[in-house]
C-alpha cells in the first residue's frame, strides 16, 4: 500500500544507518551478508538496522517494471496557487489510487505529484485539478522515457505474461526483498519455480528492484527537481547520463514545455550549483527550472 505519512522518517538515523541506505541504494536486492561485509559489522546488526528502517517507513525496496510498461500512460503533473489551495488538492491527489507520489515544493506554492494509469482510463482527479480556477497554472507532462536503475528495462514484455508472473510482480511491488519461500506459498508454488520465474523476470527486462528512501533521510538540504529546457539532439545523451550520479534519484524526458526532469538530492545548496553548472552544461540546455522540494504526502508506490 502506498505511504500516505509524510514530511520526516519516525527515526533518528545514525551514520551507520545511512551507510546501510547507501549500499541498499545500489544494490536493493542484496544480501544481508554482502552489506555486512561492505559495512564491516556483523549480518545480525544489519539485519536488525534493515528491520527498523523498514518498520519506521524510511525506506521500501520494491520490485518494480518502468511506468510506461504495458502501455500505461505515465504522466508528472505541477498544479501551482496558493499554498492552501494547493495544499488541498495535494491532499486530493494523495488519496487517488494511480497517484505514485505526491509532494509540495517548499515555499508549498506547487503540487507536484507522478501517476500511472492504464491508457484509456479516465482520470476525474486530474481534471479536476486541471479546470480548478483557483490555481494560477497545471502542467501535465506525459513521461516519454525514464532512465531506470537498469539500461535492459523494457515497457513491453518480450513474451505474455501468465498469471503466476503477473501475482510474482505484485508480490514484489509490495516487498521487493520478500523470501523467496514466502513467494512460494503466496503463489502456492514450490521456492526452486519462485525463484526461477523470479530470474526470468529480471533477465527479460520486465522486473528490475528500487529502494524508495524518504527524502529526509539523507541529512541533506538540496531536495529538489529540476526541469529541463534544451534543444533536440542530445536529450536521451543527458539523461542517460544523469541518471549515472549519485544524486539523482529520478530521471525522465517528457512532454510540453520541458525536455527533461529529474529529482536530485545533494548535501546543500552549493553543491546544487556546482552539479547544475559541471553536468548540464555542454549539452544544449536552454534553460533550468530548480525547485527545492518539502512536504511528502504519498510515498513512492
Amino acid at each position: 500500500m502506498p505511504d500516505t505519512t509524510a514530511d520526516a522518517p519516525g527515526v533518528v538515523l545514525d551514520p551507520l544507518d545511512r551507510r546501510l541506505l547507501t549500499v541498499l541504494d545500489r544494490d536493493p536486492a542484496g544480501s544481508i551478508a554482502s552489506f555486512a561485509e561492505q559495512l564491516g559489522v556483523s549480518a545480525r546488526t544489519v539485519a536488525r538496522r534493515l528491520a527498523r528502517l523498514q518498520a519506521t517507513r524510511v525506506v521500501r525496496v520494491m520490485g518494480r517494471t518502468l511506468p510506461g510498461f504495458g502501455g500505461r500512460l505515465a504522466q508528472l503533473v505541477r498544479a501551482e496557487g496558493a499554498p492552501d489551495r494547493v495544499a488541498a488538492l495535494a491532499r486530493l491527489m494523495a488519496e487517488q489510487e494511480h497517484t505514485r507520489w505526491v509532494r509540495l515544493s517548499r515555499d508549498a506554492t506547487e503540487l507536484m505529484c507522478g501517476s500511472v494509469t492504464p491508457a484509456a482510463q479516465a482520470d476525474e482527479a486530474l481534471q479536476r485539478l486541471v479546470h480548478d480556477p483557483r490555481l494560477r497554472r497545471v502542467r501535465v507532462h506525459e513521461l516519454l522515457q525514464v532512465w531506470g536503475e537498469t539500461s535492459s528495462a523494457v515497457v513491453s514484455p518480450p513474451r505474455d505474461l501468465d498469471l503466476t508472473d503477473r501475482r510474482l510482480l505484485e508480490l514484489l511491488e509490495r516487498d521487493g526483498r520478500m523470501e523467496t519461500s514466502e513467494l512460494a506459498r503466496n503463489l502456492n508454488v514450490d521456492p526452486s519455480t519462485a525463484s526461477r520465474r523470479r530470474r526470468r523476470l529480471l533477465e527479460d527486462g520486465v522486473l528490475y528492484f528500487e529502494a524508495d528512501i524518504h527524502p529526509a533521510a539523507w541529512g541533506t538540504t538540496a531536495d529538489a527537481m529540476l526541469w529541463i529546457r534544451m534543444s533536440p539532439g542530445r536529450i536521451g545523451e543527458l539523461g542517460a547520463a544523469l541518471r549515472t550520479h549519485p544524486g539523482i534519484r529520478f530521471t525522465a524526458a517528457t512532454s510540453g514545455e520541458c525536455s527533461l526532469v529529474a529529482h536530485v538530492v545533494l548535501p546543500d545548496g552549493g553543491t546544487l550549483l556546482a552539479f547544475v553548472d559541471e553536468h548540464l552544461s555542454n549539452y544544449g540546455v536552454q534553460d533550468i527550472d530548480i525547485v527545492p522540494m518539502s512536504r511528502v504526502l504519498k510515498r513512492t508506490r
